[in-house]
């Protein structure tokens, strides 16, 4: 899922605040007609203002989102103190050294949060990052600590002329509290990015990796320049609390873009895509979301849909309803095919006064006979083929837990049904269409039953390989047993593995579960197996389940 049009403006506003403060450094400097600090502190504050606004607004974990706003708001105090230190301050008085002493509270912190946030990166939303972590605030405490209280011991600075003349540059030293921090703060970078790249495991995402890497880069040219004392655009433009707010800013921002954090940005935009007529309404009558494909509908018209059809646009259009949590969603179908088909039928009833004309009719009422038979056979296999998974969710619609966090967890078990219902009828209907499908799409049925199964607190993993087109009959061969693998398994499994490789020269699926709550029996599908001409392997121990179903080219699924 792409970044919303509203993530990509305020992102672009945000940059843009940062480069006006820039500039305003630039000419206030040169011309010396205003002071830029202030106004510097403002522009930094409105961006992290919408940086701190879009956090609370996409991101699902609420854990990550602490932490990621709470660094938010120790980069405004970076610059509000730095602000204070040139603006409000008398240059040599101590409260003014004091307020740089306070510099290494987000300098310290900053990176810390950002580690304990990309620590997430990969972990079911039940699961927080363990408590022990947090162990880590008390070396970065008793750095702060160190450095808060050097007038007394001045092992983190040296001042060789006294504390009186402490803001003249060439009379500081640094000592071992300065280097322990600097040490501290390198170490978490590079700790951050080996989790990155470590817990970044979906192929598609690792080849878009390189881009939290750019503004790390810019931090680093931006601290070799400083090192060398070299002055350019860039050391001009932007100071060390700029640029380390902008790079750890930058840094987070991406990852979110990369979708190494569950956000739910842009969902406005996939429910309108969607290709089923269908809508959300809330509790208070307001039409949240409707598809491009559904009509426009009354609140009154949803809420009397809930217990019976209502007809819509000269009754050629269906409407059904269904309480959901904070609202109810509603589907329309259009009947128009079938209103047309009965008037058919009833004036042809009526037409027996000439031969010719009855025979025409009774040929017409053959072929629309046979049409409809057909799919009334196609829905008949497409009801048949999920009927198991569509009788429990029935059942859990009709007396959903009470409890908050088990109705979650139902919750999450009824969208892996749902999943396979919708995956499972669209295979039907591409296999009916034409004999042969595409394996890419079973890659995406397994794909998002997977999610769903990861969502619900299992840890999944898939590796798949699907290219060119497979007869239907084993694609949704393949697809079933894995259902059904998942459902025997669930609840009780903590991990299922995925393996698929499906190609014009055949089907591969190996399925590995752990700790399965029901192990498949060994002659499960059989049957149904070789009459495709296909091999079907269920190994076991104690602890897991391997499946092993193997169609080669050319198999008897044509």
């Amino acid at each position: 899922m792409q970044s919303s049009n509203e993530s990509k403006v305020l992102n672009t506003i945000c940059v843009c605040l940062v480069l006006l403060a820039g500039i305003t450094r630039l000419a206030g400097r040169r011309t010396g007609w205003f002071s830029y600090n202030s106004i510097i502190l403002a522009l930094f504050t409105a961006a992290a203002a919408i940086w701190i606004f879009r956090l609370q607004k996409r991101l699902l974990q609420s854990e990550i989102r602490k932490k990621l706003i709470l660094a938010a708001f120790m980069m405004i105090f970076w610059m509000a103190i730095r602000t204070l230190k040139y603006e409000f301050l008398p240059a040599e008085h101590f409260t003014a050294r004091y307020a740089w002493y306070l510099y290494y509270l987000p300098m310290l912190f900053i990176p810390l949060l950002m580690f304990l946030s990309v620590l997430a990166i990969g972990r079911p939303q039940n699961k927080p990052v363990s408590h022990g972590w947090y162990l880590l605030f008390l070396p970065a405490l008793l750095i702060l600590f160190g450095i808060l209280t050097n007038d007394l011991h001045q092992t983190a600075f040296r001042f060789r002329y006294g504390l009186a003349l402490w803001n003249d540059d060439s009379s500081i030293s640094r000592g071992f509290v300065y280097y322990a921090a600097m040490i501290w703060v390198a170490l978490l970078c590079i700790a951050v990015l080996a989790v990155v790249f470590a817990r970044c495991a979906v192929p598609a995402r690792r080849k878009k990796i390189w881009v939290p890497l750019l503004p790390l880069l810019l931090g680093a040219v931006y601290t070799v320049c400083t090192v060398m004392n070299e002055s350019n655009l860039l050391t001009n433009m932007l100071k060390v609390p700029e640029i380390g707010c902008v790079t750890f800013a930058a840094f987070m921002e991406c990852l979110i873009t990369l979708q190494l954090f569950p956000t739910n940005d842009n969902y406005g935009a996939f429910w309108n895509a969607s290709s089923i007529g269908a809508g959300i309404m809330d509790k208070d009558d307001v039409l949240r979301y409707r598809s491009e494909k559904s009509c426009s509908v009354t609140p009154e018209q949803v809420r009397q849909a809930q217990t019976e059809t209502v007809l819509l646009k000269e009754d050629n259009i269906s409407l059904q309803s269904h309480a959901v949590h904070g609202g109810y969603g509603y589907w329309i179908r259009d009947i128009s095919e079938i209103n047309r088909l009965n008037k058919e039928l009833e004036d042809l009833g009526n037409m027996t006064a000439e031969e010719n004309a009855m025979l025409e009719a009774e040929n017409k009422m053959k072929e629309d006979r046979i049409r409809i038979e057909e799919q009334n056979k196609l829905y008949d296999d497409m009801a048949g083929g999920v009927k198991k998974q569509l009788d429990s969710l029935e059942e859990i619609l009709a007396a959903p837990p009470q409890e908050e966090a088990a109705f979650r967890q139902t919750m999450r078990y009824a969208c892996i049904l749902m999943a396979y219902i919708k995956r499972h009828s669209n295979l039907l209907l591409l296999s009916h269409k034409e004999n042969r499908s595409a394996a890419e799409e079973l890659r995406l049925a397994i794909s998002e039953s997977l999610h769903y199964a990861g969502e619900y607190g299992i840890l999944v993993h898939g590796s798949y390989r699907a290219d060119g087109f497979l007869p239907g009959e084993e694609i949704l061969c393949a697809y079933e047993l894995f259902e059904a693998s998942l459902e025997a398994a669930i609840p009780g499994t903590d991990a299922v593995l995925v393996v698929l490789d499906a190609s014009e020269r055949g089907l591969s699926l190996h399925i590995n579960i752990n700790a399965p709550g029901e192990f498949l029996p060994e002659s499960f599908m059989q049957e149904k197996v070789n009459a495709l001409y296909g091999t079907l392997r269920i190994e076991k121990d104690q602890e897991t389940e391997s499946i092993f179903l193997t169609f080669p080219a050319g198999g008897d699924g044509v």
